[in-house]
C-alpha cells in the first residue's frame, strides 16, 4: 500500500445505508472518513419508519458486503423465496425467484439496516456529524460547505468528496450549478405509496418465505413478512384520478376507501384495520426516477440513489448502490496503489466509475419501470405463467444458453445494461417460438426447438454466468477493477 494511501481523506454526504457501507469499506483500507448527515441523529435512527417497505437485497447486494456484515444482517433480514400472488377468485399462485436453492431475497426492515451499518461505521472509526445540511461544494477542493441545526456554517474538506444524499441530494445539486456537465432527468411517475397496518394474526399465517402480492391491473398491494411475525404492508397506486377510477387524491369521502379495499382485496380487506385512516388521512409518498451522467466532476463523486434514483419494482436499488460502493472502493484501490500523486488518482478513479456505472445505471431505470407492469398486472396473467414456466424449463434444459432476465439481473453480477442486451436477444428467439407452437400444448416443441432456433438466427452460444462471490472473487466486467 502507498504511503498516499494512509493520509486519503474523505468527506461524505449522507449517512444513510450507502454512505455507511462507503465508510466501513474506505476505513477498511485506513482512509480518514468522515460524513455529514442532513438529519439529526433521532431521525436517522428512525429512516424507512411510516410510510415505506422493506428492501431486498440480492446476490448483487450481499456480495459487496464483508462476510461478518453480511451474516448480522441476515439475522435481521427474512429469506423469500418465491412471490406469492394472491388472485381475485383468492386462489394463490407461487412463483419461485430463482431456480435453486441459494436463489432467494432477503427482505430487511430500513431502519434495521440503517441502524447495522451506522453502528459498523461508528466501530471502524468514521466520524458522523448529524443536522448537516449540505449548501455548497467545490469539487475542485472536495469541499463542502454545511448549515447545522443550530444556523452555524461549517467547512469539510479532503481529498475526495461522495455524495450519498440520495434521490434529492444537494451535492448533485451544488455540482450541476457550479460547472459540472451533468445531464440531468428527473421524472415523478403516476404512482404513489403508503404504508398500512395488518393485523398481526394475519400476518403470522403468511408465508413466511414469500413476497405477498395483491395484483390488480394498474396498482397493487404488497406484503413482506419480518423475522417477528409482522409484515410490511403496502398499497402502491397512481395518485391522481383516471377516468372513474378512484385514486389517492380521488376518494369522496372515508367510505369510499374502505369500498375500494373490500372490493379490490377481499380476502384480506378485514385484516387492515386502519386502512380507511392510512389511505385518507396519510398523503402518499411520490416516487421519481431521476438519471444523471457523468457521476463525477473534479474529486467529487455521486453514489447510490443520489446518481441514479430508480423505482423500487425490481427491488435493485439497494443493490445497484451497493454495487457501486464496490466498485468505486476497487477503482480507489488501484488508482491510489499505482500513482504517487493522490489528487490525480482520485480523478481518475472517479471518471472510471462514471464510465463503468452510467451505462448499468440507466438499464435498471429501464427495467424496474418495466417491471412494474409485470406486479401490477402481468403476474396475475395465465399466458404469463405460462411464458415464465417455459423460460424456467429453458434455464434447465439449457443452462449454458438461456437465463431468465431476473436470475442475472438478482443472482449474478453480469452488468445490468449487458443483461438489457441478452434478454432482448432471448426475448426475441422465444417470441418468435410462441408464434410457431401454441405454448398452452406444445411446451416440449418449443423447449426442443430453441438451441437450434437460436443458431439459425444467428444468436452466440453462451457459457452460463459465473456466480461471483463478489468481495474475493473477480469483478463481472472484466477490467472493471
Amino acid at each position: 500500500m502507498s504511503e498516499a494511501r494512509h493520509r486519503v481523506r474523505a468527506v461524505i454526504v449522507g449517512a444513510g445505508p450507502v454512505g455507511c457501507l462507503l465508510a466501513i469499506e474506505l476505513r477498511r483500507r485506513n482512509f480518514d472518513v468522515e460524513m455529514h448527515e442532513k438529519q439529526s441523529a433521532e431521525g436517522a435512527a428512525t429512516i424507512g419508519t411510516g410510510r415505506s417497505f422493506n428492501l431486498t437485497l440480492t446476490h448483487r447486494g450481499t456480495s459487496a458486503l464483508d462476510p461478518g456484515l453480511r451474516r448480522r444482517i441476515y439475522e435481521v433480514g427474512q429469506i423469500l423465496r418465491s412471490r406469492v400472488v394472491h388472485h381475485r377468485d383468492g386462489s394463490l399462485t407461487r412463483q419461485p425467484y430463482g431456480v435453486n436453492g441459494d436463489h432467494h431475497l432477503l427482505s430487511v426492515p430500513r431502519a434495521s439496516l440503517q441502524e447495522i451499518l451506522l453502528e459498523k461505521a461508528l466501530e471502524a472509526g468514521a466520524t458522523v456529524h448529524f443536522g448537516h445540511a449540505c449548501v455548497a461544494a467545490d469539487a475542485h477542493r472536495a469541499e463542502a460547505v454545511f448549515v447545522t441545526t443550530d444556523g452555524e456554517v461549517c467547512r469539510a474538506s479532503g481529498d475526495i468528496l461522495i455524495g450519498c444524499d440520495g434521490a434529492n441530494s444537494a451535492l448533485r445539486h451544488e455540482l450541476s450549478k457550479s460547472g459540472a456537465r451533468m445531464q440531468i432527468h428527473q421524472e415523478y411517475i403516476p404512482h404513489g405509496h403508503v404504508e398500512l397496518t395488518m393485523r398481526e394474526e394475519t400476518s403470522r399465517r403468511l408465508s413466511p418465505d414469500g413476497m405477498h402480492l395483491w395484483p390488480r391491473g394498474d396498482h397493487f398491494l404488497q406484503a413482506q413478512p419480518n423475522r417477528d411475525g409482522s409484515a410490511t404492508t403496502t398499497l402502491f397506486m397512481p395518485v391522481d384520478n383516471r377516468g372513474s377510477e378512484l385514486r389517492f387524491r380521488s376518494f369522496a369521502c372515508r367510505g369510499a376507501v374502505r369500498q375500494h379495499f373490500s372490493r379490490e382485496y377481499p380476502d384480506v380487506a378485514t385484516a387492515l384495520p386502519r386502512a380507511t385512516e392510512e389511505g385518507w388521512d396519510a398523503r402518499p409518498a411520490l416516487l421519481k426516477v431521476v438519471r444523471c451522467a457523468p457521476y463525477h466532476y473534479g474529486r467529487a463523486v455521486l453514489v447510490g440513489d443520489a446518481a441514479h434514483t430508480i423505482v423500487p419494482f425490481y427491488g435493485q436499488g439497494i443493490n445497484c448502490s451497493f454495487e457501486d460502493a464496490e466498485v468505486l472502493c476497487g477503482l480507489l484501490d488501484r488508482h491510489l496503489g499505482f500513482q504517487g500523486d493522490r489528487h490525480a488518482a482520485i480523478q481518475d478513479a472517479v471518471a472510471d466509475f462514471s464510465r463503468l456505472r452510467v451505462g448499468p445505471g440507466q438499464a435498471i431505470a429501464d427495467l424496474s419501470m418495466a417491471n412494474l407492469e409485470e406486479l401490477s398486472a402481468h403476474i396475475d396473467d395465465e399466458l404469463f405463467h405460462l411464458r415464465k414456466g417455459l423460460e424456467r424449463r429453458l434455464h434447465q434444459r439449457y443452462p449454458r444458453d438461456f437465463t431468465q432476465q431476473y436470475q442475472l439481473v438478482a443472482f449474478t453480477r453480469t452488468p445490468y445494461d449487458e443483461i438489457v442486451r441478452r434478454a432482448k436477444r432471448d426475448r426475441r428467439v422465444l417470441d418468435l417460438l410462441c408464434e410457431r407452437f401454441d405454448p398452452r400444448t406444445q411446451g416440449d416443441e418449443i423447449i426442443a426447438s430453441y438451441p437450434e432456433f437460436a443458431r439459425r438466427l444467428g444468436m452466440p452460444v453462451r457459457q452460463e454466468p459465473a456466480m461471483s462471490s463478489g468481495r474475493s472473487g473477480s469483478p463481472s466486467r472484466r477490467g472493471e477493477l
